[in-house]
């Protein structure tokens, strides 16, 4: 099989997994809005290039890989920012643990930024 016959099999990103429509959809950054609701869950999905988590609501959260460990679990504050490297594509699952509803939204680049260098 070819490497261009792999990668058509791939999503295009998370979105997809989700079953998350984008809310914004061009060359160089895909975003969309994901909304968990109290004890609820986000389908297992993988996270292959750079992406960044804008938490609007946050709420507590467990992210579980795809062997069913955990990656991080705590509280996801109001107005957090967060950035993924995605040096090595991420399997994960999110679970909100709390008792609020949590808002995020994805925004996946479509392109590695360069690599800083260390002073």
């Amino acid at each position: 099989m070819s490497e261009h016959t792999e990668n058509a099999a791939l999503p295009a990103g998370p979105w997809e997994e989700l079953l998350t429509p984008l809310c914004l959809d061009t060359p160089l950054v895909k975003a969309w809005v994901e909304k968990v609701p109290p004890g609820g869950s986000r389908p297992l999905h993988t996270h292959r290039k750079p992406w960044t988590t804008v938490v609007l609501h946050g709420a507590k959260v467990r992210s579980v890989g795809a062997d069913g460990k955990v990656i991080r679990e705590g509280e996801l504050p109001d107005g957090i920012v967060l950035y993924n490297p995605a040096d090595q594509p991420l399997c994960h699952q999110m679970f909100n643990t709390g008792d609020t509803e949590l808002v995020m939204i994805g925004i996946q680049l479509e392109f590695a930024p360069p690599a800083q260098e260390s002073s």
